[in-house]
């Protein structure tokens, strides 16, 4: 008996004993599923058991619907339905599955499902039936990735039990006639969800095909093929053969990583008709180096939507004509006396009141009381260490001490110790606050100093790491350091730039494609970055990847003179009677505010992505569903709308499609 049959007939064994706990009428009805924890891309079984009594089953005049639940951020496939054998009592036993792939790692729980059902109420045929629903238990599934642990580099997700075989649709050909090779992953698991490998053939040049799936859903286990297609256009002749490929993957059963390697397949390749060119090696020859930019040039201004400075200056013009119009002031609004003004009025006279004003007002100004520092010397001690001198401390501490006198003297009067009192306060308030001040800028300059010092001496170092492996033509190493600049300084476009470049020589498109637009995006007058664009297959002067030659500063800069101008004649104007048409000088600058917004929308690049590896567009977000065209690598599209780990893009010429988020850049600039 094979593994698959075992575990059919132990599940429904299972599911048989168990379903007689949620029944009604006899009929009984249960979810479970198998296993409950499974690796992401690892099939786990939801199984529905329904089991029949005889007497329920002569009685039912149309066959029992039931809703099984939805499954969210999972592959759900349907599986043969099966009948199970009677039970001791004689109930006709039914099973419902569903294979379930989980893609991402995390708890899902399975909502219940539904089993409907109408018993008539009496033996007579015309007799009206009764519906009967009854609901199955939610069931929790956990999925985790796969181990890090003896995880080969070459592993791009496939998980399951997988096997390979190569082929091509001819033993010969002739150079410059394109062949077809053929890999075939067949095996147990979810096919849709294997992944293309890379292969690189010296002899030739290698553009990736079609894709085709078949799953095989009659077992309990999901199997099924894959094969992956690649046009061949080989370079040279000879007899010569395609290099074996292997195959990484992950056996859930065996939790370890395997490989399944082919064999190579070896063609006869003749001469052909054409000629032939001899190719560098390197895409980087000496002469076709681009040149890269010597020094980081610093971060463009910020971008208008996080100006407030820009906001309040727009605001603030209204009110010159705000004034200008209404020729009068409000009322002030009443606010609370403060303690110098108490102190000045003729009220604070006993000195019992006057020790009050000056307890609160030093407490105002330093948050010491001078209750809570009646020892000799204590209060001048509490008053240094908010930064008032020595002299005045103790000044403050005879003071203290003459006002407790006069308090508690009688008929002492406070007329000659109101004016020591405001004198006092003056030099206290003038001493803390500007200890208070210099060491909140002191500290304020110095963590701002320390801070963009270090990104900037950061920055510093990974461009000129950039600039070394550049020249020493380690661009893989050039790309990597350029890309660590770019993060450290993320608006200055020598960064993005050279990473561009760098990125360009090392035959990463797609890379260079972020770099060169991101760079444009943040200084959109470069015409080099628009030249280098040129070369990428994938068109950049055109649709969401072109990029206007208009800086938004200046225009937001005019619009916000215009705007101030315009009002500015307004209040001038309304100062001499009625405005009338002079509302109209406010339009250019409006004209201009929403050009700039525009602009600068168009250049932060908020819903635009860059095709990184190629595969074709899906129906619907799933690997098993409908394929379409495939995108080129470095193309620039619009993202639509997100599920998951699949985008929805609109390319050009109407094309649409779901593309996983793992094979594009974001391209929003800030």
């Amino acid at each position: 008996m094979s593994i698959v049959t075992r575990i059919a007939a132990v599940s429904v064994a299972v599911l048989v004993l168990a379903s007689r706990a949620f029944a009604q009428d006899g009929v009984g009805f249960r979810a479970s599923l198998t296993p409950d924890t499974v690796y992401v891309g690892q099939q786990a079984t939801y199984q529905l058991s329904v089991s029949l009594p005889a007497e329920v089953r002569q009685r039912l005049r149309r066959n029992p619907v039931f809703i099984p639940p939805e499954a969210r951020a999972m592959l759900a496939y349907e599986l043969p339905m099966s009948k199970g054998d009677p039970t001791r009592e004689g109930s006709e036993v039914h099973v419902f599955r569903r294979a379930l792939f989980p893609l991402t790692p995390g708890r899902y729980e399975i909502a219940p499902s539904l089993l409907t059902y109408a018993l008539p109420q009496s033996p007579s045929f015309f007799s009206r039936e009764e519906e009967r629903t009854l609901r199955s238990q939610s069931v929790l599934l956990i999925a985790v990735d796969p181990p890090a642990t003896g995880r080969p580099s070459s592993w791009l997700g496939a998980v399951g039990n997988w096997r390979t075989t190569a082929r091509t649709d001819v033993r010969e050909g002739r150079v410059g006639d394109p062949f077809v090779f053929t890999l075939r992953v067949e095996g147990l698991g979810n096919a849709t969800l294997l992944p293309r490998p890379p292969l690189a053939i010296g002899w030739a040049d290698v553009v990736a095909e079609d894709e085709r799936v078949v799953l095989d859903t009659t077992p309990v286990a999901l199997g099924g093929s894959k094969e992956f297609s690649w046009l061949v256009t080989p370079r040279r002749a000879g007899d010569l053969e395609v290099p074996a490929l292997d195959y990484s993957y992950f056996d859930p059963v065996a939790r370890r990583y395997a490989v399944a390697r082919t064999a190579a397949v070896g063609v006869r390749v003749r001469a052909g008709d054409l000629v032939q060119v001899d190719r560098p090696r390197s895409p980087a020859a000496p002469d076709s180096l681009f040149a890269l930019r010597a020094r980081l040039e610093g971060a463009r201004p910020i971008a208008l939507r996080r100006g407030t400075l820009w906001a309040w200056l727009a605001l603030l013009a209204p009110l010159l004509w705000l004034f200008a119009s209404r020729g009068r002031r409000r009322e002030r609004v009443l606010r609370p006396r403060t303690t110098r003004e108490r102190l000045a009025d003729a009220s604070a006279s006993s000195p019992g009141t006057l020790r009050t004003l000056f307890d609160a007002a030093v407490h105002e100004r330093t948050g010491v009381r001078l209750d809570g520092a009646t020892d000799a010397g204590a209060l001048a001690a509490a008053l240094r260490r908010e930064g008032v001198t020595p002299e005045t401390a103790k000044d403050a501490e005879h003071l203290r001490d003459a006002l407790d006198v006069a308090a508690y003297a009688r008929g002492a009067r406070a007329s000659d110790l109101r004016e020591r009192v405001r004198l006092m306060l003056d030099r206290i308030g003038a001493e803390a606050r500007r200890r208070t001040s210099l060491l909140l800028l002191a500290a304020l300059l110095l963590a701002g100093g320390a801070v963009v010092a270090q990104e900037s001496n950061e920055a510093l170092v990974a461009f000129s790491q950039g600039q070394t492996a550049y020249a020493g033509r380690d661009f893989a190493r050039a790309r990597d350091a350029f890309l660590e600049a770019s993060r450290l300084a993320p608006r200055d476009p020598a960064a993005w730039a050279n990473l561009g470049t760098a990125a360009w020589q090392a035959a990463d498109t797609a890379g260079a494609v972020l770099g060169w637009q991101r760079a444009l995006r943040l200084d959109p007058l470069a015409s080099d970055l628009r030249d280098r664009l040129a070369r990428v297959r994938a068109p950049q002067d055109r649709g969401a990847a072109n990029v206007w030659p208009v800086p938004p500063l200046p225009v937001a800069t005019l619009a916000l003179v215009l705007w101030w101008a315009a009002w500015l004649a307004l209040a001038l104007a309304a100062r001499r009677g009625p405005v009338g048409a002079l509302w109209l000088l406010l339009a250019p600058s409006v004209l201009l505010i929403g050009a700039a917004a525009v602009v600068e929308s168009r250049l932060r690049a908020d819903d635009l992505v860059v095709i990184a590896t190629a595969a074709p567009l899906r129906a619907l977000p799933a690997l098993g569903a409908e394929a379409g065209s495939v995108p080129l690598v470095g193309e620039v599209v619009t993202v639509l709308e997100h599920r998951g780990v699949w985008v929805r893009i609109s390319l050009d010429a109407g094309r649409q499609g779901w593309y996983p988020a793992e094979r594009t850049y974001p391209l929003v600039r800030d």
